[in-house]
């Protein structure tokens, strides 16, 4: 291609895009002063009439196209035998390079994204303008949420040069990338196409941006080019019900099966937003719809089914075929009969039976029609029916795996912890990557102890508890932390000879059955066994928080207390036990002990600084053990 440097009004700057080859160009309208996104088009456009009015015709077409969610076109011409037209230049990234970047996204984030999408689309085709296609590489993003999860994004949707005189030999020499994303009825008659050629594209990239991946592929022989996927929701956990039959729908192979219109799509993922919102049921949504509005989606329960479970009774109309009184009595009495029948509650055991196979599988998108089904009217219903404890465990099973859904997506998008105990776990996790296996157990310990027990964290008490007992477990034989395994085993020694026996013992079993097997940690092995093969002495355990005077006690036998060393902080860490001493003077370890951890490099920040006096006694763990990945860093 002839390198150019002006074309028509614009001169041309560098090329957009990673393709080398690229016809779009980043240009400069020399008398307006503007920036513009200039592409030059097959030279048939100025060589062939016929080509050439039908590119007067569309571009007077999509300069009618005056949206904000559409970048704006402003007209094509040719120019020393090159055709061409023009757009405004936006400073954003397409949202191909966004998944690249990111990878699938919070279904918040696809429906707002989606949306404005739906706004372009409803436009364009309100003037019978149709994409024919709508790729990752054709929406651009900008604003503010490009940088910023919590602000909002602004969609432009471009390329709308598509023309609809495609021929199928034409499409299969598309890229790859771009065929993915056309609909069947384009590979089998590229004239016939409408709004639901545009809905199945748009559902593909949907798929695509809560999965990572695309639905079909187009270029599979037989059978596998329109096999049908997986559903959105089994793959990822964190996308509603309400989302999943909404793309599940627009990806029909059928058009006719697809939504009727673009409008309809947007009503439909708006529909999600409240359905999730308002925490409305799949029962109530089978039941009222979208507020008494015709809806796109299908959850696929029986309105009748949910009016058994919600005790709603069915209106049925009177026959009026006969008008004997004795018969429209009977008749009256047989349809009361059966209304009675058919509308009984399901009981604790039927609605159990109907879960169990659901909670069988792997597939979480049965789990969720289980839980909004069966699960929760059973636990509502029936609290002390023999099924009540095991639908319990059912519903904190799908609770914690939608908990830890939603840590993953915060630590992927590197957005702020929905909650303390959404952080804490991280915190843990992170802990434990970092070979610091004490460290996470301490975390998961204070997710149990300080988190009040509300319906919000016991997700997070359930993984914790499943957590800590997995610790008591595991025998580490991989990388271990050793500065923060010494820093456990000064604070135990230090808890030991300060009174609080019970909590350093603890400490050293940790590292017994933590790392019995590290060839790393033997040598805190031996230490920790051997602090525990002593008897425990009677003089040395305090009950109270506050140090206390020591006295020794008189027996039989003269006991002995292990004295503090004052620099044992900063003794090394392979040093071994410090021998202990008889006590002759029982006034001489009347005054408080100074021998405490200074813990001001361990201690989390909003613990403030560490008063001198009095020297108040190290918590049972470093609060802050040493993490380089700390929650402000996820």
């Amino acid at each position: 291609m002839i390198e150019l440097s002006k074309l028509g009004p614009f001169a041309l700057e560098n090329r957009l895009g990673n393709d080398p080859d690229s016809h779009v160009f980043h240009g400069f309208h020399l008398k307006q002063k503007r920036q513009a996104v200039v592409c030059i088009l097959p030279e048939r456009y100025a060589e062939n009439p016929r080509a050439r009015q039908r590119l007067e015709k569309r571009s007077r077409q999509l300069m009618k196209l005056n949206h904000p969610n559409i970048v704006r076109y402003h007209g094509a011409g040719i120019d020393q035998g090159i055709p061409f037209f023009a757009l405004d230049f936006v400073d954003g990234i397409s949202l191909q390079q966004y998944l690249e970047q990111h990878g699938p996204l919070p279904w918040e984030t696809v429906v707002e994204i989606g949306l404005q999408v739906c706004a372009a689309l409803a436009a364009s085709h309100h003037m019978n303008i149709h994409h024919l296609d709508v790729r990752p590489a054709h929406i651009l993003l900008s604003g503010a949420g490009l940088t910023d999860p919590r602000k909002p994004l602004t969609v432009q949707l471009t390329s709308f040069w598509a023309d609809p005189r495609w021929r199928r030999s034409s499409l299969l020499l598309f890229p790859k990338d771009r065929q993915q994303y056309l609909s069947p009825e384009q590979f089998e008659d590229p004239q016939y196409v409408d709004d639901a050629t545009d809905i199945f594209s748009l559902g593909c990239v949907f798929y695509e941006m809560i999965t990572g991946k695309l639905p079909f592929n187009p270029l599979a022989s037989g059978d596998e080019r329109w096999k049908l996927p997986e559903r959105p929701a089994s793959l990822e956990l964190d996308c509603p019900v309400w989302l999943d039959r909404v793309i599940m729908r627009m990806i029909e192979i059928m058009p006719d099966r697809r939504p009727p219109d673009i409008d309809s799509v947007a009503a439909g993922l708006r529909e999600s937003q409240d359905a999730v919102a308002r925490g409305m049921s799949a029962i109530e949504h089978a039941l009222v719809g979208n507020n008494g509005r015709e809806s796109i989606i299908d959850i696929g329960i029986d309105r009748s089914e949910a009016e058994k479970l919600l005790h709603k009774p069915v209106s049925h109309e009177r026959g009026s075929f006969f008008n004997s009184r004795i018969f429209l009595g009977l008749a009256l009495i047989v349809v009361i009969g059966a209304l009675v029948w058919l509308l009984r509650p399901l009981n604790d055991a039927q609605l159990y039976a109907r879960a169990e196979p659901l909670m069988l599988t792997d597939d979480t998108t049965k789990w969720r029609e289980a839980e909004t089904n069966y699960i929760q009217p059973l636990l509502e219903r029936y609290p002390d029916s023999e099924y009540a404890d095991e639908a319990q465990n059912w519903l904190d099973m799908i609770q914690m795996e939608r908990a830890e859904a939603r840590l993953a997506i915060s630590l992927r998008m590197g957005r702020e912890f929905r909650s303390d105990a959404e952080r804490r776990l991280a915190n843990a996790r992170g802990l434990e990557e970092n070979g610091n296996h004490l460290g996470a157990w301490h975390q998961y310990d204070m997710i149990l102890e300080e988190l009040p027990e509300t319906v919000d964290n016991r997700p997070y008490h359930l993984i914790a508890k499943r957590e800590i007992n997995r610790l008591q477990h595991l025998r580490v034989t991989g990388k271990v932390q050793n500065s923060s395994l010494n820093d456990f085993v000064l604070q135990a020694e230090e808890m030991t000879v300060s009174g609080d026996v019970k909590r350093g013992r603890e400490i050293f079993r940790r590292i017994v059955s933590l790392y019995q097997e590290s060839p790393d940690g033997a040598g805190a092995v031996e230490l920790a066994k051997s602090e525990l093969a002593k008897p425990i002495s009677m003089s040395a355990t305090k009950e109270g928080n506050s140090a206390k005077t020591k006295v020794a006690q008189e027996t039989d036998t003269p006991q002995e207390v292990r004295k503090p060393d004052l620099n044992s902080a900063e003794a090394p860490a392979d040093a071994g036990p410090v021998m202990p001493t008889p006590v002759t003077d029982p006034a001489s370890d009347a005054a408080p002990s100074t021998s405490e951890i200074d813990l001001s490099e361990t201690a989390s920040p909003e613990a403030g600084p560490i008063e001198e006096k009095p020297v108040k006694r190290a918590p049972l763990f470093p609060v802050n053990p040493g993490f380089s990945g700390d929650s402000s860093e996820l």
